[in-house]
């Protein structure tokens, strides 16, 4: 067994104790499944900020033996959240805990403090077994038991007198590791970073999401009013549908509606004709969504925007057809999206994914270089 560059020998003693934890696991097969489907939503965000934060990927499994991945878990000792953080490290680590939040039920914000918590016992102990130790008995307790001569020690026993909280460790990576499939991975969750919405149910209208969802993946909320002292990440769920395909329906309903109300009243036929052409906001861009009867002179018309800028906007040239259906700015797009993945389907090329979300082509480029898979990076280091 290893763990980052660490090899452990496990003993006979300690391998029949630590088999004894792997039966516990499995023994309860729909127990068992529940948590495959909890690690199938929360791994692939847990293991990308481990990675950013250079922690071995292999510390997920610690999120599971703390909470078995259950975002307002509560010990008997008043530990919190996806990482059992008790308040006082959580907000020494930056964690917000007041009215309105609990930052450690967030998926995203905990993982990013235990990441940290466990980098800087690794600073002291050059050993991510003693690292992992450190986190159920702090750096000092860490320290009073454990022999310095073993720091930076690269190969190590694991045998009865090893810390019972290791030998759990490596029981859950055990347990778990052969049955997780990271392409079972479920790809209907984004992580969206929230800048503008001001309430739970403002965020829930303008991204199509259902109220009741959007509420049960984000426990660490305890208001519906959204903080606006930093800003915070949200696991959220897509269902079938793409996130572009849930706003542009939304809106365009929204515009339907307001078109009807307005065929008896007085009001400006310009007005009328660019509210017909369903203009929208993208990544916080104006745009609307061609249709068949559009041309580009039209829209240039319409708008009264030069060719040159309608072009350099929409990353076109001057023999571009427009595609229906897609949609058209009328500023810069942005460096990079308000989503983090999109999950692209075989016949739509950067260019078209590049329009839905509002991101510059060169950005959305650069982001995917070497990228062969099907998940679309939008934006970098948003966790």
């Amino acid at each position: 067994v290893t763990l980052d560059k660490i090899r452990l020998k496990i003993n006979e003693d300690a391998r029949n104790e630590i088999q004894i934890e792997v039966d516990a696991l499995h023994a309860n097969a729909k127990y068992f499944n529940a948590i495959i489907d909890k690690i199938n939503i929360y791994f692939p965000v847990i293991e990308k900020i481990l990675e950013e934060e250079n922690v071995p990927t292999d510390f997920k499994y610690l999120s599971l033996q703390e909470s078995s991945l259950i975002p307002d878990a509560v010990s008997s000792s008043n530990a919190v959240g996806f990482w059992q953080f008790k308040s006082t490290t959580a907000k020494t680590y930056g964690l917000n805990i007041n009215n309105l939040v609990d930052e450690r039920r967030n998926v995203v914000s905990s993982t990013r403090a235990a990441a940290k918590y466990l980098k800087n016992s690794n600073f002291v102990f050059d050993n991510w077994i003693f690292s992992l130790l450190s986190y159920m008995t702090g750096l000092t307790g860490a320290k009073s038991i454990l022999d310095e001569k073993f720091y930076g020690s690269k190969r190590m026993e694991i045998n009865k007198n090893t810390h019972w909280y290791i030998k759990r460790f490596l029981a859950h990576k055990i347990a778990y590791q052969d049955e997780i499939n990271k392409e079972s991975y479920n790809d209907n969750f984004t992580i969206y970073t929230n800048y503008e919405a001001k309430n739970i149910e403002d965020l829930s209208e303008s991204l199509s999401v259902n109220l009741n969802d959007l509420k049960s993946y984000n426990k660490w909320l305890i208001s519906s009013e959204l903080p606006r002292d930093k800003v915070y990440s949200f696991l959220v769920p897509l269902k079938s549908k793409n996130l572009y395909s849930q706003i542009k329906s939304s809106v365009i309903s929204k515009v339907k509606s307001f078109i009807s109300s307005s065929k008896n009243s007085l009001i400006d036929e310009k007005i009328k004709l660019i509210a017909e052409k369903k203009m929208i906001f993208l990544n916080g861009l104006p745009s609307i969504i061609v249709d068949s009867d559009d041309t580009m002179d039209k829209i240039l018309k319409l708008y009264s925007i030069s060719k040159k800028s309608f072009l350099a906007y929409n990353d076109i040239n001057s023999n571009h057809k427009l595609q229906i259906g897609i949609p058209y700015y009328f500023v810069n797009k942005r460096n990079k999206g308000r989503v983090q993945t999109y999950i692209r389907r075989k016949e739509e090329s950067l260019w078209e994914i590049s329009q839905i979300f509002g991101i510059k082509l060169k950005k959305l480029k650069k982001f995917n270089e070497g990228n062969l898979s099907n998940k679309i990076i939008l934006r970098k280091g948003i966790f």
